[in-house]
């Protein structure tokens, strides 16, 4: 494993919608026909896959941190610690995202508890009162995501640049092995260009009407679907 930690900024915005029923033809359709100054272009089909790990009383999500493997472009994989926020959506913050190391597809956390306990503890201004060396050595995988997708590139003539995903995303319980599909869309609008990144939403907001858009996580998604809280009477 290669050791290094590092906070992960992006230098655009994502905006997530589901799409309801599996057209994507229809909305490239729509969406290069309205978007009148841009173009949509097609760029090549994707795969992506994220292992989230947890101890089995879930001790770490209930902290609100998400432990994983990340599986990337190029046959990259690094393990990530994120810290999400449980504030209502309308005033929650973005996740810090904390690249911990590139690995291999073998290794799992509890093979350096005590590189992953240090990155865990940097993510609270707070120390932890128990021993986090020993929670990362029973993390277990619980979750698996994988994410089947096609990337699009939106351009205009202004030298204006975006992407587009249209997304089939495969939630499993490893425990269980349950599964649930989802199909979406990702907007990833580029920072400082508010005029145009408006322009395309207010497409997409009028006229794209099996677009619904939502803030949650892949994580809080993966929780709701794979293990929904009992209904109270």
């Amino acid at each position: 494993m290669r050791d290094f930690s590092k906070l992960e900024n992006e230098n655009v915005e994502k905006y997530h919608y589901y799409i309801i029923g599996k057209d994507e033809k229809k909305i490239v359709g729509k969406l290069d026909k309205l978007m009148k100054f841009y173009t949509l272009r097609f760029i090549e089909n994707f795969i992506g896959r994220e292992i989230i790990y947890d101890v089995p009383n879930d001790m770490l999500s209930n902290a609100g941190l998400v432990l994983s493997k990340q599986y990337e472009e190029y046959n990259r994989i690094f393990f990530k610690v994120r810290k999400i926020s449980f504030l209502p959506t309308n005033v929650k913050r973005k996740s810090k995202k904390y690249y911990l190391a590139e690995c291999t597809g073998s290794e799992e956390p509890k093979d350096f508890p005590i590189q992953i306990a240090n990155a865990i503890q940097s993510s609270f201004t707070e120390p932890f009162t128990i021993d986090l060396v020993s929670v990362v050595r029973q993390t277990i995988p619980k979750i698996e995501i994988k994410v089947y997708g096609k990337k699009y590139k939106i351009v205009g003539g202004f030298g204006y640049k975006a992407k587009m995903f249209f997304e089939k995303t495969e939630y499993k319980d490893l425990l269980s092995g349950k599964k649930v599909i989802k199909y979406g869309l990702t907007f990833k609008a580029p920072i400082g260009e508010d005029k145009y990144n408006q322009e395309i939403l207010d497409v997409i907001d009028k006229y794209c009407t099996e677009l619904v858009p939502y803030k949650q996580t892949r994580f809080e998604i993966a929780k709701r679907l794979l293990f929904p809280e009992p209904m109270v009477e």
